[in-house]
């Protein structure tokens, strides 16, 4: 595979941390990965991209990217911001493709509707917008999430390189081993005798305080002017709420491929989800 560049960017006195393939004068594609990933998520498609500059972030809490601080959470909305902020310092002009991945996609779709004159294309992996709650549940998430939050939140312990990839590899969503071994790097650090402390905020895991309603998510979908490209995998997840959205959105396409949640990373899946989003793209 070939290697990217480093990047950052400065977002409010944080450090957002990104991989770049692809030249400078190419035209952007800026890439979101998924809950708990990180900008090595597209290590395999996006040099199969061609003739773009595909720009991957590390979100926020994931990756190399700074934390946020102590009395501040990982609202949708934040990572929202960032997207802009990066979008502005990567191409300050005109709208650019953005690619995305579960959360990421999450986010991206709200960035299209909020800011619907700065994307050209949205191609989406394995979702449309985030995760909705009923004004029901408001109360007593919020509670509960700020209860949690107030409670001593622990890194993770070091662990050898082999046992992480092991365990990320057949996590909950799995990955080819090849692609949890990079994923499991860029999200550590490694200490004096070797191990890899994971540096991904443990908060992350912790539910929302607030989520948005699913009218305040569909109006924000109805808002989107660009193309959309939904790919998802026949044995990912499930596609229920994305079919139920996909009517609110102007100009939209949904395709089945083989594959799980993370199609994007499987050596069988990539070539066709390459040309299918070459196409898209182009």
């Amino acid at each position: 595979m070939i290697n990217p560049k480093e990047l950052s960017f400065s977002v409010h006195n944080r450090t957002i941390t990104a991989l770049q393939w692809g030249d400078d004068d190419q035209p952007l594609i800026l890439a979101l990965h998924g809950w708990l990933d990180n900008a090595e998520s597209y290590y395999k498609l996006a040099p199969l991209l061609c003739g773009f500059r595909v720009v991957a972030i590390d979100m926020a809490g994931h990756g190399q990217s700074d934390w946020r601080s102590a009395d501040s959470g990982y609202p949708i909305w934040g990572y929202v911001e960032d997207l802009h902020a990066v979008k502005c310092q990567l191409q300050p002009e005109g709208a650019i493709r953005i690619l995305a991945h579960s959360l990421g996609a999450g986010v991206a779709s709200l960035y299209a509707g909020a800011f619907p004159d700065q994307v050209l294309m949205l191609g989406l992996i394995e979702n449309l917008a985030p995760f909705t709650h009923s004004p029901e549940q408001f109360s007593e998430n919020l509670s509960q999430s700020i209860t949690d939050n107030l409670s001593n939140q622990k890194q993770a312990s070091p662990k050898s390189k082999g046992l992480l990839t092991k365990l990320r590899a057949t996590g909950r969503f799995p990955v080819p081993l090849d692609a949890a071994e990079r994923l499991v790097v860029r999200s550590s650090e490694q200490l004096p005798n070797g191990e890899l402390r994971m540096r991904v905020d443990p908060r992350l895991k912790l539910r929302s305080s607030v989520r948005l309603t699913e009218e305040q998510v569909c109006s924000a979908l109805a808002r989107i002017e660009s193309q959309v490209m939904v790919i998802a995998g026949q044995s990912g997840l499930s596609q229920e709420l994305t079919q139920a959205r996909l009517p609110f959105v102007k100009n939209s396409k949904f395709r089945w491929m083989p594959g799980g949640h993370h199609l994007h990373l499987e050596d069988e899946v990539v070539p066709l989800m390459a040309a299918t989003f070459n196409e898209f793209f182009g």
